[in-house]
């Protein structure tokens, strides 16, 4: 809604807080291109336009790959998961079969691609699943990269050089992950959720963001003014008077102290005020030893999650033994002696891994994924393992490993004979291998969680995922537009699945770490803190306002808030407590 306000105070648009946070920057609106005039042939025979067609397939494969690999560092694994889709559209062998026979039938390439890729987004948009409606924009958003290419385009949106509000009826997630972070001091979208792919985004790089506004405020915004954006409050002011501005100025200038102040303690342990010392660990995976320094910069004391998947996708085939350890020795390496936790290879239907053949599943996320995928392919899993272990050779008590996606005592225990059979071959083959290896499992999946006082005797630690957590426990994927608001970590079903496994492990003698989304939020450090958690694991960025957010706190006080946090009844009510604890923090 908008609110009218007498002459000289600011234009005021409400939406949806996505990313909390205060900017104060000259507006910049994008506006998309419209339909694509197709131009006439241009005379290519149907060999050479194949060509251009496959050639743009290429380099576009190589660009997704590439905004793949800047998402896994940038915003995590589940949400870079998109561009594995589209990948996974691109190989779509209908898809180029149809373009094939359009072009040897007279038609030019980019022609043949538009209206394939048209009729396929059509037949996804008018089908009810909403979940296959929101494909319909994927696919169209790889159309467009293609079509960019096929016509020798590039696909960025040109910003000004100065740091702007950016403004938009809606962005593809590609667009989005390729906007220069450094550029962009807000987001503001008509269309979009909490849980969508700028909100997102805007998060993980602390960038504030307001989605769901109404269309009106496209109209209204003109390029170059001054805006303010409250991401907290769900607020857009255009043209601000003096005295709102000074307002705002005076909180930007405050949050932007509080950041500083966070970064000075990057030396420092995050230890409560009465001596509770929490580990904080990155989480990394793609980036290489400079994605590592710039975690340590943040104040990593480990990787709390190395995510492996990166080392077989966009290939030909998987990665041999040799190449897996020297890219693991590299992370190890890079730490100096601090702890890596490497994850075994979490992939399943839902990526593109096109060498392995996996078949299509209409539910991935219920399918053969995580642990389960490995067991599958008892080879891969053991050459993995293999490399781990001889990429931490010289080491004792560094090298760490867990399993994803677990759901049974009986897989654990698959996974560790396989673990032993590895063990006993390099012991043969008279290798150095790493001493000291805890072994550990991810808890992703209720089941796990309910059955943690058991699976405490089978390993030496846990890692809560807190984002497959959130989904499987209520029911909900974080990438649905209707639903994906409903799968909250901080949902006091998923907070009490957590203390369970806090108490089942320390019972047992066990530390419990946390590597989903939920580690990174601020918000959620001290309650995480007054369960008992002994670990988080982080984008990054996220370290430092976390870090000096538990510095705040004694673990008394946090864990009376998690006593009082857990009999709460819904994740509205979690939420408004943990923003009051904040602001007392």
């Amino acid at each position: 809604m908008t609110t009218t306000f007498d002459p000289g105070e600011p234009r005021l648009f409400r939406g949806v807080a996505a990313s909390a946070g205060v900017a104060i920057a000259p507006a910049f609106l994008f506006t998309p291109p419209g339909p694509e005039i197709e131009t006439p042939p241009t005379g290519g025979t149907a060999d050479e336009e194949l060509r251009r067609f496959h050639q743009a397939r290429e380099a576009a494969r190589e660009e997704i790959q590439r905004i793949y690999d800047q998402a896994l560092a940038q915003v995590g694994e589940k949400e870079a998961a998109i561009f594995q889709a589209h990948l996974l559209f691109l190989d779509d062998p209908a898809l180029r079969q149809q373009v094939e026979a359009a072009i040897q039938s007279g038609q030019p390439a980019s022609l043949a691609w538009n209206e394939a890729i048209e009729q396929y987004a059509a037949m996804l948009a008018g089908l009810d699943d909403p979940v296959f409606r929101a494909r319909a924009a994927d696919l169209r958003d790889v159309g467009q990269r293609v079509a960019h290419l096929l016509r020798g385009e590039q696909a960025e949106i040109p910003l000004p050089p100065e740091p702007v509000v950016f403004f938009a009826e809606t962005l593809t997630p590609s667009q989005t992950i390729s906007l220069p972070s450094d550029l962009v001091r807000a987001f503001c979208t008509v269309q979009g959720s909490p849980t969508s792919h700028v909100a997102i985004l805007a998060r993980s790089l602390g960038i504030p963001a307001v989605v769901g506004l109404p269309a009106e405020v496209l109209q209204a915004v003109r390029n170059g003014e001054t805006v303010i954006v409250d991401g907290g409050e769900g607020v857009v002011l255009l043209s601000p008077n003096a005295a709102t501005l000074a307002r705002y100025r005076a909180r930007l200038q405050a949050e932007q102290a509080r950041r500083k102040q966070a970064l000075s303690l990057w030396e420092q342990p995050a230890v409560t005020l009465d001596g509770r010392r929490v580990q904080l660990g990155a989480n990394v995976g793609g980036g290489g030893p400079e994605e590592v320094r710039q975690a340590l910069q943040y104040g990593a004391e480990g990787i709390g999650l190395l995510r492996t998947e990166f080392l077989y996708m966009g290939r030909q085939a998987p990665p041999d033994e040799e190449e897996q350890v020297a890219t693991y020795r590299a992370y190890i390496q890079a730490m100096e002696g601090r702890p890596v936790i490497f994850r075994t290879v979490d992939i399943g239907g839902d990526k593109a891994i096109p060498y392995l053949k996996l078949p299509a599943e209409a539910n991935p996320f219920l399918g053969l994924r995580g642990l389960r995928f490995s067991l599958s392919q008892p080879e891969l899993f053991r050459t993995q393992l293999r490399a781990i272990l001889r990429a931490g050779a010289g080491t004792q008590g560094v090298v760490k490993i867990m399993f994803p996606m677990v759901a049974s005592v009986e897989e654990v225990r698959q996974a560790k004979a396989h673990w032993a059979q590895v063990q006993r071959e390099l012991a043969q083959e008279g290798r150095e291998v790493a001493q000291g290896v805890e072994v550990g499992i991810m808890v992703e999946i209720p089941a796990a969680a309910l059955l943690a006082d058991v699976l405490a005797g089978e390993v030496d630690f846990f890692s809560l995922g807190t984002n497959d957590l959130s989904q499987y426990t209520l029911a909900a994927d974080r990438t649905h537009p209707e639903v994906g608001h409903l799968a909250d970590a901080l949902h006091p079903a998923v907070l009490r699945l957590v203390a369970q496994v806090v108490e089942s492990a320390h019972a047992a003698g066990r530390w419990v770490g946390v590597c989903g989304e939920l580690a990174g939020d601020a918000l959620a450090a001290p309650v995480l803190l007054g369960l008992g958690v002994d670990e988080l694991s982080m984008a990054p960025r996220a370290l430092p306002e976390v870090k000096a957010h538990i510095r705040r706190w004694s673990f008394a006080e946090a864990q009376a808030l998690a006593q009082e946090v857990l009999r709460l009844a819904t994740s509205e009510e979690v939420h408004r407590r943990l923003r009051e604890a904040y602001r007392e923090g």
